[in-house]
């Protein structure tokens, strides 16, 4: 009964402290910039998709793996546009995207900062060319994402024909696409944590606040689509906006899970190194005690091994 009221009062000091850091108001800025970005940003990814193999019916498939299912008109919509348009569209659209991608991503930075009870050092200029560097990035890993879903079979069999020895293998990742995704968002969160604020983390610190985020993610995204197909009543009162504030909507709960996932690795910093050490330090005694064995054994055989030479 102890450790219950124990674990409450902790849980209930973490809620405070994550109230008390306005966590919410940098959510929201955060999801207001993003969602600014985003038409521009949709529109500078899908003209650079257009330029690939992949089909218009193929983008939007694996593009909607990401959003609710309710953002399907809109989404394709826009890649509809995008595939009617010419390149001249790009110059403008990387711009827009950019510069409001990196308000976004510096609505972020305040809010780690902030969780991480760290003071902002670095410069301005040099933040925004970091913010326009990590969307660069960004674009390029879902191109390849895109790819790898929508030609994860071909590349199955190109590579099952060429390495042989490697079937099982790439039919085993193939078939975990869906894994792979929550692995992907995984990633993108936990290289957020590490580089964004002003501090120096181990990239082993920031997993759990990473993981926790993108399964939140994931299932808010699966659940507030259901809330929005049963109760599409509710969800159309804003009319001709209902869209945008879905979207808006959307983004800021998945930025409070993002923030959420910051706070659980500064708060609970402590317990997961006392967790990680303990971990490491039985691993290191059952070695120890393993190799003990071993060498207590040797002897053993090599006397076995005397004792029938001298019998023969």
């Amino acid at each position: 009964m102890e450790k219950i009221k124990k674990a409450v009062k902790f849980i209930q000091g973490f809620a405070v402290n994550l109230g008390e850091k306005h966590m919410s108001a940098y959510a929201a800025q955060a999801a207001y910039f993003i969602i600014l970005s985003f038409i521009p940003f949709m529109l500078l990814l899908m003209t650079s998709i257009k330029y690939t193999p992949l089909t218009r019916e193929e983008v939007i498939n694996v593009v909607m793996q990401v959003f609710p299912e309710s953002f399907e008109g809109f989404i394709r919509g826009i890649v509809g546009e995008v595939y009617a348009k010419s390149l001249g569209v790009v110059p403008v659209s990387a711009l827009i995207a950019l510069w409001s991608a990196g308000k976004g991503l510096q609505a972020l930075t305040n809010g780690f900062n902030t969780i991480y009870q760290v003071q902002e050092t670095r410069n301005f200029l040099i933040n925004r060319i970091r913010s326009v560097i990590y969307t660069l990035i960004f674009v390029i890993a879902i191109i390849l994402t895109l790819i790898l879903q929508v030609f994860g079979n071909s590349l199955q069999r190109e590579l099952s024909d060429r390495f042989s020895f490697l079937d099982r293998l790439v039919t085993t990742i193939i078939s975990m696409r869906l894994l792979i995704s929550l692995s992907l968002l995984s990633l993108v969160f936990l290289m957020l944590y590490k580089f964004i604020p002003n501090r120096k983390a181990t990239f082993r610190s920031q997993i759990p606040g990473a993981v926790l985020s993108a399964v939140c993610w994931s299932t808010f995204s699966f659940f507030f689509s259901l809330y929005v197909d049963f109760f599409s009543s509710t969800a159309n009162m804003y009319g001709s906006m209902t869209t945008i504030v879905l979207i808006l909507l959307w983004m800021y709960f998945c930025m409070i899970f993002v923030m959420i996932g910051a706070q659980v690795n500064y708060y609970f910093e402590e317990q997961f190194r006392w967790i990680h050490q303990n971990a490491v330090e039985a691993i290191r005694k059952e070695y120890q005690l393993l190799t003990r064995e071993e060498d207590d054994e040797e002897p053993e055989e090599d006397q076995e091994e005397e004792k029938e030479k001298r019998n023969s």
